[in-house]
């Protein structure tokens, strides 16, 4: 097969084979191929474009003013940058549609990397033709209030929930919700505006915090994919009280082709008392019957919520009484996940979501065993500061154990903890190793030797903390 060959529907049944030739052939479909990436989120996504490229796809990059991707085109990682303001978001889907037209050029599809940028993805791939989820699939899976109310139709249990729309409601939202409980915004993303809350006196005080937080402080126009606060609010202020959950945090990364699950694998999340991802372990040291388990909930909520096609990130907590749904991603699982996938399974979570965006049957192959065991921690700031030396994981960047180690803020930049807030993430450290016990002994003794070099020490380091780290 060449580059740009038409896909027909004999193509397609010529590709619905799980063969290592077969799929050296669907590779060779993406070759040439431009593809509209609708919006360029944060630049950790950077390495997954640069593998695009490497693939032979030419990327069009669709973003508000500002946005990082628009040096991308400068040094050839993009072939075009595609500038729409995300505000205001009524208009957005007539404005996007009206800039991409312009720009002249013929799209094969349209993928994204970003969460936000669901519905905006699905609304422009339906006016121009072309591949996408379908429109009601992705708008429940953005909203909580809608994806618990959809699955809860189906039968499937969710946890007891309280739509918020003022601070009136939030009596009625703790009597039918108790507690302990989690208030977070109906349509966010990456824990942002997430607390638990143990009794009314705290929602109370972390709901005006919040409403304190956002009132005035939100742009209003200039607004790309990496404001992730304004899009978290971009349609409204309303929330959402859910029930605590028991049990631990499991990610499930999962393949649809056509309609079934050509690929699944968990993740298990290190436990963080802040609901902020800690890091993560992969495989898990779970027992695998209760990750298949995991693995048909997931199956069974996309299917429930009209998914088809695609990469999906499905968090879900292991309960006391099985598993539970915490959200919907409709895209590949962000920080080292797309790289964890390619180094334990031997599956390349791009290539086959590139695929299914053209409309290619993908059919990965998965490992029989893992090639590797990886552990990561995500560092999470323990109090709030001025981080005073960004250089503080350099000796262990040349360790054999350690696949990569950065920190993500630059010295002189303030950092939020606990004590304030969401806590930032401060860095990444990721291990390998030939079992999940020696990964994580091996992570556990370099926590242990870090040195956090935040100013303004007002804050302890809080004791439950150190027992997430380790």
């Amino acid at each position: 097969m060449v580059a740009n060959i038409r896909i027909t529907e004999e193509v397609k049944q010529a590709l619905r084979k799980s063969d290592p030739e077969i799929e050296s052939k669907r590779l060779d479909l993406l070759r040439g191929r431009r593809i509209l990436m609708v919006m360029g989120s944060y630049p950790g996504k950077r390495h997954m474009y640069l593998h695009a490229r490497e693939l032979g796809i030419k990327m069009v990059v669709l973003d508000g003013p500002g946005h990082w991707a628009r040096t991308g085109v400068e040094e050839g990682l993009f072939e075009q940058f595609i500038e729409v303001d995300l505000y205001p978001t009524k208009t957005l889907a007539d404005r996007a549609l009206e800039a991409t037209n312009t720009a002249g050029l013929h799209f094969d599809a349209l993928a994204t990397f970003e969460d936000f940028a669901g519905p905006l993805t699905a609304r422009l791939a339906r006016n121009l033709g072309l591949k996408g989820h379908p429109l009601p699939a992705i708008l429940a899976s953005r909203n909580k209030i809608t994806a618990n109310q959809t699955l809860r139709r189906a039968g499937l249990s969710t946890p007891r929930f309280f739509h918020i729309q003022s601070a009136e409601d939030l009596e009625q939202a703790a009597a039918l919700v108790g507690f302990p409980a989690v208030l977070k915004p109906i349509s966010g993303a990456s824990q942002v505006a997430t607390y638990r809350v143990n009794n009314e006196e705290q929602l109370r005080s972390r709901y005006a915090q919040v409403m304190s937080e956002i009132d005035g402080h939100l742009k209003t126009r200039m607004v790309h994919s990496d404001n992730e606060t304004e899009l978290t609010w971009a349609n409204g202020v309303d929330m959402t009280l859910e029930e605590f959950l028991d049990g631990e945090e499991f990610d499930v990364d999962m393949l649809l082709s056509e309609g079934g699950n050509v690929y699944a694998s968990v993740t298990r999340d290190l436990p963080n008392p802040y609901l902020k991802s800690g890091g993560s372990q992969m495989p898990p040291d779970f027992p695998p019957d209760k990750q298949h388990e995991m693995v048909l909930f997931a199956g069974r909520v996309l299917h429930v919520l009209g998914f088809m096609d695609g990469a999906f990130h499905v968090e879900v907590k292991y309960t006391s009484c099985g598993p539970r749904l915490i959200e919907v991603n409709a895209r590949i699982g962000g920080g080292p996940l797309y790289e964890l996938h390619r180094w334990v399974w031997g599956v390349d979570l791009v290539e086959q979501y590139l695929m299914t965006c053209l409309g290619i049957p993908i059919r990965p192959q998965k490992a029989p065993q893992p090639a590797t065991h990886m552990v990561t921690s995500d560092l999470i700031c323990p109090y709030s500061g001025v981080i005073m030396d960004a250089d503080f994981l350099s000796a262990f960047t040349s360790l054999p154990q350690v696949v990569r180690c950065k920190t993500f803020f630059k010295a002189g930049q303030a950092v939020t903890g606990p004590d304030r807030g969401v806590p930032d993430s401060l860095g990444e450290i990721m291990v390998y190793g030939p079992s999940v016990g020696a990964a994580s002994r091996t992570l556990n003794e370099l926590l242990n030797q870090v040195q956090f070099p935040i100013s303004n020490l007002q804050t302890v380091f809080q004791p439950e903390f150190q027992a997430a780290a380790k």
